[in-house]
């Protein structure tokens, strides 16, 4: 069912320019002006709370899985998802802090779990950045306050999260902030906004004094972390002696953001309660270790079964079967046979309606969440005929937007 407040958008033909008369802060217009979806986004505020209520839910159980699956040992927990021995040795096993963030498809009233990442290296945050502008647009405003609505900001949740009185510094590796480096800019604009100014760095730029960990000459408090534990093994004694610098998030939130959680949690529901079977019946769809599952079945149902590596991101080692031959994904599975990947239940998404385009459109709904509960939403959409996997970072087809809630 259409949400109301969507219907009378799109009802109002005076309303479905707002996109292209936005006044965007120079970095986030860098970041993403130039890719834009041809509307706003709205969600009750209701089903936005409830939703990021059972993503919390889900989270939870998920920091439960090493003593209800493996006896409390975290090493049998991260061999189980295949992380090498030199990465899990970075990986404590204190629950880190809930910030993540569940991307999540629109199924008619529902909304259905594709993966649920965790930790501080999250893309789009900024996208808050982006409701913002759409929330304050001039020409908008008789329509935002008709309708009552609000947005939510993932940036201002992390720096709240963080501490805002602190050194910041937010750091990649390996490159990666030359790679995205729109993408930070746009992050970083917008903390400067919210009053608080962060570093960028690199792992290698770090040096350690007093169990302080310093980036450029300046004692930094907290690190937010965008660098993985496979990045991070080389650095590992560095970031030991600088122990007195936090970490933010700890490596142990990559143990919850591995897609092989979701296969865990499938496989194993005998060791789940009647509530948890409920929760992960409601937003997950059937996902196995490929391993675990016989070969014939997997071939025979291409079309509606997606395979995906189980560390990866962005859209990376994505493989939608039903837009692959059978030759095609039969190669597949031989390739990545022994890998560290899972396969997952297709999900249909209802699709969205974009005026001015008579495509229909795919979108997946970022859910950001922290201690504190819902925190904002990435946008994201691209034509339905463009392909299946919707990654900003991952894919040039796909276009962002800004989500009010009601």
């Amino acid at each position: 069912m259409t949400d109301h407040v969507t219907q009378a958008y799109l009802d109002d033909e005076s309303l479905h320019g707002v996109m292209g008369r936005l006044d965007l802060p120079p970095h986030l217009e860098a970041a993403y002006g130039h890719r834009l979806v041809g509307r706003p986004f709205f969600l009750d505020e209701y089903t936005a709370h409830s939703v990021a209520a059972d993503v919390l839910d889900f989270f939870e159980l998920l920091f439960a899985l090493p003593k209800k699956m493996f006896d409390g040992s975290f090493t049998r927990f991260a061999d189980a998802l295949g992380i090498p021995p030199a990465e899990a040795a970075l990986m404590g096993s204190d629950r880190p802090p809930m910030h993540g963030r569940a991307d999540i498809y629109r199924v008619g009233d529902d909304f259905r779990l594709l993966e649920i990442n965790a930790g501080s290296s999250l893309g789009g945050p900024d996208l808050g950045e982006l409701a913002r502008a759409i929330h304050e647009n001039p020409g908008f405003q008789p329509f935002v306050q008709e309708h009552d609505l609000r947005f939510f900001n993932p940036v201002e949740k992390l720096l709240d999260a963080v501490g805002r009185d602190r050194t910041i510094a937010f750091l990649e590796e390996g490159g990666m902030l030359t790679k995205f480096a729109k993408g930070f800019a746009s992050i970083r604009e917008a903390c400067a906004r919210l009053g608080v100014d962060v570093l960028l760095g690199e792992l290698d730029e770090l040096i350690e004094r007093n169990g302080h960990l310093y980036l450029r000459g300046t004692k930094l408090d907290v690190v937010v972390r965008y660098f993985s534990a496979k990045q991070a093994v080389a650095h590992a004694d560095l970031l030991a002696k600088g122990h007195k610098t936090e970490l933010y998030t700890p490596f142990s939130s990559y143990l919850y953001g591995n897609k092989s959680t979701l296969a865990l949690l499938s496989e194993h529901r005998e060791k789940l309660t009647d509530d948890e079977r409920a929760l992960v019946d409601r937003l997950l769809p059937w996902t196995r270790y490929l391993r675990d599952v016989p070969r014939d079945e997997v071939r025979g149902n291409r079309e509606n079964l997606i395979v995906k590596a189980a560390g990866e991101f962005a859209g990376t080692g994505i493989h939608p079967g039903w837009l692959m031959t059978d030759k095609e994904w039969a190669e597949l599975l031989d390739a990545v046979d022994k890998e560290p990947y899972v396969v997952q239940e297709r999900v249909r998404p209802t699709v969205d309606v974009i005026p001015g385009d008579d495509r229909s459109w795919v979108t997946v709904w970022g859910w950001f969440v922290t201690d504190t509960g819902f925190a904002g939403m990435s946008i994201r959409s691209m034509p339905s005929e463009d392909g299946a996997v919707i990654s900003y970072a991952g894919n040039g087809l796909t276009r962002v937007s800004g989500l009010l809630v009601h």
